[in-house]
This record gives C-alpha cells, structure tokens and sequence, in this order.
C-alpha cells in the first residue's frame, strides 16, 4: 500500500480519518489502521488492510466469499473458457465494460477485483490516475497481488465488504464493479457506498450475469448452484435501487446478453 493511499481511506463503519501505526516503510506493507472514534485496529498484513474478518460474515457474503477463496485458483481459466464458450474474445468483453470508464485522471476503485482480470485494460490508461481494488474474499486478493507483483503493478488492494467501503466521500474519478452484487446481503448499500466514495462527475458502472448468464454458471461452475440453499432467486438487474438523480442512468446487456451494464453519472 502507498502511503498516499492513506489520505483516501476511512473507516468503514464511521467515515471517519485513520492513522498508520507500523514500521514507516514504503510501501506500507505490515501495521494497522487505527479509527479513534470507534477504537477500532484494522491490520494490514503484507501490504493488504483486512477491514473485515471472514468469520463475522454472514448469509450469501459469508457463502460466496468461502466460494471464490477456492475457485480462486482456477479462476483465470474458467473465465477464458466461458468467454470461450459464449464466442467472444476475452478482451473485447472486458473493454466492452472497462472502456466505458471515465475517469479524468482520478482514482480508479474496482470493486470486487477478484484475481486482477481487468487490471490490464486500465493500467497503462492516461486518463487513470491510480487504482484501488477491493474484494470480499482473501483468496482472490492474494491471486491477485502474486498477478501484480509479477508485473511490478501499483496497485492497492483492501479486503473489505462492498457494502462498508473503506474510503471516503469523493475519493474517485471512476467506480466499477463486474459480478457478484446478485448475491450481495445488501445490494442497495453497496450501490449507495459507490455513490458515496465517488467524486462529482464521475462515471460508475455495476455489471452482473443476467438470468442468462446465471443459468450458464450452474451449469459450468462447480459449487455455484449448493450456495443456494432453497434455490437461486430470479436475477433483476438492482437498476431501480439506484438514487434518483444520478445522471445518464441506463441499463444494457453486455457480453452477448451473458451480462448487463447499469451505468450513471454522480450529480
């Protein structure tokens, strides 16, 4: 983690300031973050802060943060396989959603970063000032910063809960976040954390399988249809939980209808 990366970050239960307490490294790779106003430590463990711990998860986080900590591992070759299968090239599909970015030289936070497939269609972009990445699950997090480091790529990476971002207001030139808020807790909360850390102007873009898509996984995806106890709930793009007055709001399909796009301007 960069230490200007500190300037960004808040707590996740409060909004409010943290401070370093570590060895004064750079980057910061081993300490914690301190909230003074809810006397919480947050650790950070070889340069990834932990605002969150797995086993305080609940309901689908705590089923789907367990499911991909392993199917991490063989992620990257599932999704070359299934952009494979639905006939379309991995990349053209990743920049159908990442081109759509418009950061203006701001900070970008994915949310939800999972291994790093997208990292390499926005990591060499002028127009992106930085990247942040944030996941549910430590499993990708740590395919994740093998995959960076190997590159030399400055990234940030925080385990956290999308519906509790770790940032504060304003903090981001762009926001996305591809697959996984189906089965959130909480999918208004997260869509109103993005909102939130998201700077004035900023474009923010929510991608998920539609009914087609979730349908192609439970064929294909091992241990994705048992996360579903009494049965996977019909997919509806969350376009209505999305605040009235953001600009330009529109939902599409993306990926040859396997995904759709729900995509807005914060006022």
């Amino acid at each position: 983690m960069k230490p200007e990366t500190l300037e960004i970050l808040a707590c996740p239960a409060c909004h409010a300031s943290l401070t370093w307490s570590g060895r004064p490294s750079l980057p910061l790779e081993t300490g914690s973050l301190y909230c003074a106003r809810c006397a919480v430590e947050y650790p950070v463990e070889k340069g990834i802060p932990r605002f969150l711990r797995p086993a305080e998860l609940s309901g689908s986080n705590r089923r789907f943060a367990g499911l991909y900590d392993w199917f991490s591992w063989i992620y990257r070759l599932f999704s070359r396989a299934a952009f494979a299968y639905i006939g379309l090239d991995e990349a053209t599909g990743r920049r159908e959603i990442t081109d759509r970015l418009d950061p203006r030289g701001g900070r970008v936070l994915e949310v939800s970063i999972g291994p790093g497939v997208n990292l390499p269609y926005l990591i060499r972009r002028p127009d992106v000032g930085g990247i942040c990445g944030l996941d549910i699950s430590l499993g990708q997090l740590l395919r994740c910063r093998s995959y960076l480091r190997r590159r030399n790529w400055p990234v940030d990476l925080f385990l956290g809960n999308g519906e509790h971002l770790p940032f504060r207001e304003d903090a981001f030139g762009g926001v996305f976040h591809v697959g996984g808020i189906n089965f959130f807790n909480d999918k208004r909360a997260a869509i109103q954390e993005m909102i939130r850390v998201a700077a004035p102007g900023a474009r923010i873009l929510i991608a998920d399988e539609t009914e087609k898509g979730a349908a192609g996984y439970e064929k294909f995806l091992p241990g994705f249809k048992r996360s579903f106890q009494n049965g996977r709930p019909r997919i509806v793009p969350p376009f209505d939980l999305v605040t009235g007055g953001m600009l330009d709001a529109r939902l599409f399909e993306v990926w040859k209808g396997w995904m759709y796009c729900i995509e807005f301007r914060k006022p």
